[in-house]
């Protein structure tokens, strides 16, 4: 629940430099009533419209609530489901999850679905079974090619707008787990080629660490992505 146009506008500018020399894929997820706005001011540019969230269901008595439908009416190419603050705000489950993909699925827009635990599940040692689990409940059932569509984003709860940051030896060793559960729900093939973000902080500081491990494919960012003076330098660094 940030941003302004104005702000999309002033990005625009400053990324114009990375985004001329960077070969990777970029898009920002501003909030539901900017979609229209920045997706126009984007149109003809490389970077992709994604949405924050998204309703289970089509339509219907839903007051407040968007669907996939009204989504795709805007162009829209990419949605986040599961992020940390829908599940622990908003009580979000696995189940509900889940449905969310299917809806996206069915609408030709490819989901960034989250993991990830808490500090507490990390110091005891359950971070490993949670994540897991997040997989195994919001990501299996589907077809292949449909896994194919999906991005899964590791955000560490603890370091998401903390200031704290997984290292990069965590982060890494989040994703491989990540990848071998993928392979045991999908195929070694299909988990090979999803594309496994990491999302906690991350910053123009970090960011080439952080994307230079073996595992970590991109980067879902938060604050950062805020600042004309930060975004910039990490999609510069996803070309590193």
């Amino acid at each position: 629940m940030n941003g302004s146009i104005g702000l999309a506008a002033d990005l625009l500018e400053a990324m114009q430099p990375s985004l001329e020399k960077t070969s990777a894929e970029v898009l920002i997820c501003p909030p539901y009533t900017q979609l229209q706005s920045i997706g126009e001011y984007f149109r003809g540019t490389p970077i992709s419209l994604g949405a924050q969230n998204v309703h289970t269901q089509i339509s219907g008595a839903f007051t407040g609530e968007i669907s996939a439908e009204m989504l795709n009416e805007m162009d829209v190419k990419w949605c986040i489901v599961g992020h940390s603050e829908r599940r622990v705000q908003f009580g979000e489950t696995d189940q509900l999850v889940r449905q969310k993909v299917g809806a996206l699925l069915q609408h030709e827009i490819q989901p960034i679905v989250c993991v990830g635990e808490s500090l507490e599940q990390r110091e005891s040692g359950m971070h490993e079974k949670v994540v897991v689990e997040q997989l195994e409940k919001g990501f299996s059932g589907f077809s292949a090619d449909d896994q194919l569509r999906c991005t899964v984003a590791y955000e560490p709860v603890w370091a998401i707008g903390t200031g704290k940051t997984a290292t990069s030896q965590q982060a890494n060793s989040m994703h491989l787990i990540i990848r071998q559960e993928l392979a045991v729900l999908t195929t070694e093939k299909v988990a090979s080629e999803i594309r496994i973000l990491y999302g906690g902080s991350v910053n123009a500081d970090n960011a080439e660490e952080l994307l230079g491990q073996s595992e970590i494919d991109g980067a879902l960012v938060g604050g950062a992505s805020l600042k004309t003076d930060q975004f910039p330098g990490i999609i510069a660094a996803a070309n590193g």
